[in-house]
């Protein structure tokens, strides 16, 4: 017994070895598959993929968003409003309707849940509309003075939540609306908000709200592309989809107005560190160059000069941007050669037969640029006004228009990125009907459209390295941008 006992327990423990054996093998293989595929992995890694928004609930609430601004349905027809054979009477309902800022305010601005009241009647989009923005972020700065209505319209116009946002809020404003703002600020992480000193007009407090925004935001760990400065009287003219594409053509390029300075807005015996150039406080520029331009010393230099000169924020962005022997902008461009060409001088002095000459036909279409400055469509009461036929269905104030019901046709063709200006207590309809085009353009999720024609600007043509005698400006006010 003993004998057999001893055989069966010797058995067992060489069929115990074996299995072990099998088992660390069958371990080693699996480790190596492993090890491969991680190493495979480390090279290419996963797309980071978000959850995206739901489109049929988005549509949804955004319908209950127009529901609840009173009358609005009943007096603008916009789908008829947009069509240049508009209807008489539907033209006339819309022009007479009003709209009240503070009784809407008051529909929300007392819930105890506010920032999900804020959410549900702006209809904010919370997820990205798509993988493609997600990956590509925006960022923009506000500069605002009051209607915090008109503010919360604006910015759900614009938001998703990987885009960034800074607020710079007029400390001469009531404190009811600066509560207003920093509730935004509170409702929404990607949305910052800071108070500058009092603004007043060409004051260099404008400047220091704005720049201060852009180093605000150079400094986030957020991997924004593109940055464009809106007024709170702003409304967009594209979707954020295709503003992402129209970026993604410019490619880091630089896009501002260029004009001369006038006299007056020199400090008077200062010289300033480099040539300055008039652009508008509207500009559009990339990571790199906001990047670039709070850490050099020569950016320094012209902001201090800056701060005993008249309309500063006219004077800042091409002045940075077209100086390239001063400041070697990313992005940049040189304006003195800008200027020779949009008047004409570069034309008569080195055209050669492979020259593309000044264009000063009025063409354009939703994704054709009319010119080569397209960061905002403005309209001013000047020669060019005239000269070219521009018009204003609203009214002018400070010789810009305020753009009424009859400019809806012309607004929804623009190729520009931004439209200044709007007013709620002048022909709100204009405001409103631009907000619900744009709002259900984006709410189509339309992806099959072509943004071509702006990688031909000047801008990415330069940078691509195209020779400048073939690239084509177009400018229908010649050297005037406005």
């Amino acid at each position: 017994m003993s004998l057999i006992f001893h055989l069966k327990c010797g058995l067992l423990i060489l069929g115990l070895a074996a299995l072990v054996l099998i088992c660390l093998s069958i371990h080693k293989q699996s480790h190596r598959h492993q090890a491969s595929n991680s190493s495979t992995t480390s090279t290419t890694p996963r797309p980071n993929i978000p959850k995206i928004v739901n489109y049929d609930d988005a549509r949804k609430k955004f319908e209950v968003t127009l529901d609840e601004i009173k009358d609005y349905r009943e007096n603008v027809n916009c789908a008829n409003l947009v069509e240049s054979g508009k209807d008489y009477n539907t033209y006339k309902r819309a022009e007479k309707w009003h709209f009240n800022d503070v009784e809407y305010f008051d529909s929300f601005g007392t819930k105890t849940n506010i920032c999900q009241e804020i959410a549900r009647k702006f209809s904010f989009v919370t997820e990205p509309m798509s993988q493609e923005e997600f990956e590509f972020p925006l960022a923009y700065s506000l500069l605002v003075h009051d209607n915090g209505v008109q503010v919360l319209f604006l910015l759900s116009a614009l938001y998703q939540p990987q885009n960034q946002f800074c607020i710079a809020v007029d400390e001469s404003t009531n404190d009811e609306f600066k509560r207003q703002m920093f509730q935004i600020g509170e409702c929404f992480p990607n949305v910052f908000v800071m108070i500058i000193p009092k603004v007043r007009w060409c004051g260099f407090s404008v400047l220091q709200g704005v720049y201060s925004c852009v180093e605000y935001l150079a400094r986030l760990k957020a991997d924004w592309k593109y940055y464009q400065y809106l007024s709170g009287v702003d409304l967009p003219l594209k979707t954020n989809l295709e503003m992402v594409r129209i970026f993604k053509k410019l490619n880091g390029s630089f896009n501002a107005g260029i004009y001369d300075l006038p006299a007056n807005r020199y400090k008077p015996n200062v010289s300033p560190p480099m040539v300055l150039w008039k652009s508008s406080l509207s500009a559009t520029f990339s990571r790199e160059s906001a990047n670039y331009m709070v850490h050099h010393p020569k950016v320094q230099d012209l902001y201090e000069y800056l701060k005993g000169a008249l309309c500063p924020d006219e004077t800042f962005w091409t002045t940075l941007a077209g100086n390239p022997a001063d400041v070697q902008m990313p992005g940049g461009f040189n304006a003195t050669l800008y200027k020779s060409k949009l008047t004409g001088d570069w034309d008569r002095l080195y055209a050669t037969n492979k020259t593309k000459l000044l264009s000063k036909e009025r063409i354009f279409d939703l994704f054709k640029p009319e010119k080569y400055y397209i960061s905002r469509y403005q309209v001013w009461y000047t020669y060019n006004y005239r000269k070219l036929k521009y018009q204003c269905f609203g009214r002018f104030t400070a010789e810009s228009c305020v753009f009424g019901v009859g400019d809806l046709p012309s607004l929804i063709k623009r190729p520009e990125l931004v439209a200044h200006k709007f007013y709620h207590n002048m022909q709100p309809a204009a405001y409103f009907c631009l907000y619900e085009h744009i709002r259900r353009r984006a709410l189509k999720a339309e992806t099959n459209f072509s943004v071509d024609a702006y990688g031909e600007l000047p801008g990415p043509k330069l940078l691509a390295g195209t020779p400048f005698e073939e690239i084509e400006f177009r400018a229908p006010g010649g050297y005037e941008f406005y």
